[in-house]
């Protein structure tokens, strides 16, 4: 049996962009460390070469409140849940992509861990692709909506690993934010990041992401390696 491949989900946005006529917004979502953003601009550039259509990614990052306001709301260790999130500017936003209307995104910078004072100019498009780790709770504002799912320890082990490549980048490229994990032991340092996986990640996972699944127009799942499990289309009601 053939690996299952991504010609499915790219038919489901190009059905839906031909239907709409006008500017689609997909919306993905998934645990930390899942392959979101990766997913996302593959997606992206596999449209934008076989139809031609005027693509976007845009991260919910972006909308996330600054860690001072993180802090002032009490809220500095439920970042990426959902209300860390600015959600009258998200919805905002996207109501602007589905009218065609030219609109902004801040920046979150993943040096510092937090918003910086720049924007991402969006202009009118055939296809926004938003993904976040709680997308899902704006899926009412999304034409079709992308579930990406691993096992918790392959998602567990793909978080250890992405941020043991950001504390090693940073001993090149500064980063405000990995810099004093630098020299931490490599035991000490392994247990912080599975530390922060179970107390965060993983209850973010367990109480706000997965019960979006659901909601999802196509649940994509991976193996350890990279490689789709499986593809599976929600039926029509």
């Amino acid at each position: 049996m053939a690996a299952p491949n991504l010609d499915t989900v790219l038919s489901l946005i190009i059905e839906a962009h031909a239907i709409k006529g006008s500017t689609v917004v997909i919306g993905v979502t998934g645990g930390v460390a899942v392959g979101k953003s990766t997913f996302a601009n593959t997606i992206a550039m596999m449209l934008s070469e076989e139809t031609g259509l005027d693509v976007a990614v845009i991260a919910s990052d972006g909308f996330l409140h600054s860690n001072a306001v993180l802090a002032e709301m009490g809220l500095a260790e439920r970042k990426g849940f959902p209300e860390s999130y600015d959600t009258t500017a998200i919805a905002a936003f996207l109501g602007d992509v589905r009218s065609s209307t030219p609109s902004s995104v801040p920046v979150y910078d993943h040096h510092t861990y937090d918003i910086i004072d720049q924007v991402v100019e969006v202009p009118p498009l055939d296809v926004l692709i938003f993904e976040g780790v709680n997308a899902l709770q704006f899926h009412d504002q999304f034409d079709v909506s992308l579930y990406l799912h691993a096992d918790e320890p392959i998602m567990r082990e793909w978080f250890i690993q992405r941020t043991s490549a950001f504390r090693d980048a940073a001993r090149t490229d500064y980063s405000p934010f990995f810099d004093p994990w630098i020299n931490v032991p490599e035991d000490d340092f392994l247990a912080m990041v599975t530390f922060a996986w179970e107390s965060v990640n993983l209850p973010n996972l367990i109480e706000c992401i997965e019960p979006t699944r659901p909601l999802a127009h196509a649940v994509i799942e991976w193996e350890a390696d990279h490689s789709i499990r499986s593809i599976t289309i929600r039926e029509s009601t």
